[in-house]
């Protein structure tokens, strides 16, 4: 992802013949920085808003938006683990608003955390990470190789509000925000950390190209909600609902596991098994995958084969 941002970068800059007010040198710099160090999920934001202000004709504002992009310095390395801010006061925290909440038919509201919950969602994922250390220690390298953020939010207190448990996006890549008013242990977080970086998994597949050739007017019943989804959607519920069947089989499997949370994780493979074959179930019958989308859904396939 870093590499393909800064091809386009220069892409763009070679076709802007000097009409954009950027310093070339201190681009150059930038566009060094990031082929060899990991930048902040935010750094992608700057990039998509810029590309937007270009094909609006609004040199003003991509020039601006690049040269914010650029001064951001590299990420220090690692998982951080960030508190969201309140939207009404913090540029940042509009800007993780914005980019995570793209979804139009189902929008929610992002606050502030307490700062308990902060406490007790750090100390789940602590947990979560040393569960799979003692179990999965690949599973664990994997995903703080994929996420460079986790952001910890909260979610509407009205239980009629559209909410989240976690969320992540293609132009936030490389961080996710998790709901930390969630409070159900360890062995969900696993879950919840395995569900969500196995989203940017794929966001950085997509790169590549499309994994599914279906129109987004498509519209199908999910494993993972309750309003229909278009098959890319489906596509991604399928495949991470394996991926989280694999990150709680493998523990299991390891004998590591406390007797309460290996009976939990029993039950909790009988639901991701049901969920993963009602996904498959949808992306066979009316799924159009592009060939890169059915190499890669063939590994899920392949690994839930013995349990469907």
């Amino acid at each position: 992802m870093r590499r393909r941002l800064a091809d386009s970068l220069r892409h763009i800059w070679d076709r802007s013949n000097g009409c954009l007010d950027i310093s070339e040198e201190k681009l150059q710099q930038f566009l060094s920085r990031l082929e060899h160090h990991t930048v902040p999920p935010l750094t992608f934001t700057y990039y998509f808003d810029a590309v937007l202000a270009i094909e609006d004709d609004d040199i003003e504002q991509a020039s601006r938006l690049i040269n914010e992009m650029i001064l951001i310095p590299a990420h220090p390395g690692g998982t951080s683990i960030l508190e969201f801010g309140d939207p009404r006061h913090d540029a940042v925290a509009q800007r993780y608003a914005q980019f995570i909440d793209t979804d139009p038919t189902f929008s929610f509201e992002i606050f502030p955390p307490s700062q308990r919950a902060v406490e007790t969602c750090r100390a789940q994922i602590k947990g979560a990470f040393a569960l799979m250390e003692a179990g999965d220690p690949a599973l664990a390298a994997e995903i703080r190789s994929l996420l460079r953020e986790i952001i910890l939010a909260a979610g509407s207190d009205d239980k009629n509000a559209m909410t989240f448990d976690g969320a992540s996006s293609f132009m936030l890549w490389g961080a996710i925000m998790i709901n930390a008013n969630r409070n159900d242990g360890e062995l969900e977080m696993v879950q919840m950390l395995a569900h969500e970086s196995a989203h940017n998994l794929l966001f950085g597949l997509s790169a590549d190209g499309e994994l599914v050739e279906n129109s987004a007017e498509e519209l199908f019943s999910s494993p993972l909600r309750k309003d229909p989804r278009p098959m890319d959607g489906i596509y991604h519920a399928t495949f991470v609902t394996a991926r989280m069947h694999r990150s709680i089989k493998t523990l299991v499997d390891s004998g590591t596991l406390s007797p309460s949370f290996r009976e939990k994780a029993l039950k909790d493979l009988e639901i991701n098994t049901r969920l993963f074959k009602q996904g498959f179930e949808t992306v066979r019958e009316h799924g159009r995958l592009s060939p890169l989308g059915n190499e890669v859904m063939q590994g899920a396939i392949k690994y839930m084969a013995p349990f469907v």
